[in-house]
């Protein structure tokens, strides 16, 4: 079956792209609902998706009535239900007796009920959708200051976890932070399953990231003071915030940033999701090697820096 995702607005093609990195399919993206073809169920990984649907049907909205009419809600119908409605001209009230009419024994339950239709309007056409999956990972919780180890410059865990969907990794595969800082996409990416390896050049963020995922009880994980440039094995997936900081020269960055790239040229698997500030040429840098931008994206931050997103991977 069909399902649609609605995505935030915060980032309509990000929270797309994530989806399709982790199963790609026949696919269409009307404002923020993606609707596809997939057999993807693992919704909880996701950071940019506040909810799922099975696809019921799309109808226009002059047409909505006839189109509820003509539907069978018995064979979805499950104990009790109750409707919610976006941005559509009829109330819940009256969508939901519209399917009470259509029911055999109807019971409404608004508080949790066993089946939960939305409808949503997008570009003058109502999609229905039977909820299967609701967002309510609780990202704030983990943010930089509410863990044991403070680090200021650590991402949001929301974007944190959206890089490493980018990547596409599946649950129980080893992905890589090479500047792993205080740990905090090693969280994200322990939480969902995956194998970790950080690196930090500075003992002291071994020691803090080790503290924050234990706080976290996040298994599975291997940290080591380490200089990314002298990485010598192969990583398939590669997920970091690479360092910098204002005052920091732009040619002490590039050259720290080309001397990575040099080393995922060499031992880059089969996918990269790097951040980047906003005032790095990092197109020309990575001109200079095997590699190759196969998506990227700009994620504001504040009024005075843009997050560059850019997804590599080898030619």
């Amino acid at each position: 079956m069909k399902k649609i995702f609605l995505l935030s607005k915060q980032d309509v093609k990000l929270a797309a792209y994530e989806i399709l990195s982790l199963e790609d399919g026949s696919h269409e993206l009307i404002d923020n609902l993606l609707a596809i073809d997939t057999k993807f169920n693992d919704y909880s990984r996701l950071a940019y998706t506040k909810a799922v649907y099975d696809l019921l049907f799309i109808a226009d909205e002059k047409n909505l009535r006839k189109s509820i009419d003509s539907f069978d809600w018995q064979k979805i119908y499950k104990k009790d239900f109750c409707v919610r409605r976006f941005d559509v001209s009829f109330s819940s009230k009256e969508l939901g007796s519209m399917i009470w009419l259509k029911l055999k024994k109807p019971k409404v339950n608004l508080s949790n009920p066993a089946t939960e239709m939305h409808f949503i309007k997008a570009k003058g056409k109502v999609f229905c959708g039977l909820l299967k999956y609701l967002q309510k990972e609780d990202f704030e919780s983990r943010k930089a200051h509410n863990r044991p180890e403070l680090h200021p410059s650590s991402m949001h865990p929301k974007l944190s976890r959206a890089f490493i969907n980018l990547t596409g990794i599946p649950s129980g595969k080893i992905l890589c932070d090479p500047f792993c800082g205080s740990g905090g996409i090693l969280i994200e990416a322990g939480l969902i399953g995956c194998k970790t390896i950080g690196y930090d050049i500075d003992k002291e963020m071994i020691e803090r990231a080790k503290a924050n995922l234990l706080h976290y009880k996040v298994g599975n994980f291997n940290l080591e003071q380490k200089n990314a440039l002298l990485i010598d094995k192969k990583i398939d997936y590669v997920v970091s915030d690479l360092p910098y900081r204002r005052n920091t020269k732009a040619t002490e960055l590039n050259k720290l940033y080309l001397g990575f790239f040099k080393v995922l040229e060499k031992e880059l698997g089969k996918c990269a999701v790097l951040g980047f500030p906003d005032f790095i040429d990092y197109k020309k840098l990575i001109s200079k090697t095997k590699l190759k931008i196969a998506a990227e994206f700009s994620y504001y931050l504040h009024k005075s820096l843009t997050k560059k997103i850019v997804v590599i991977k080898r030619r």
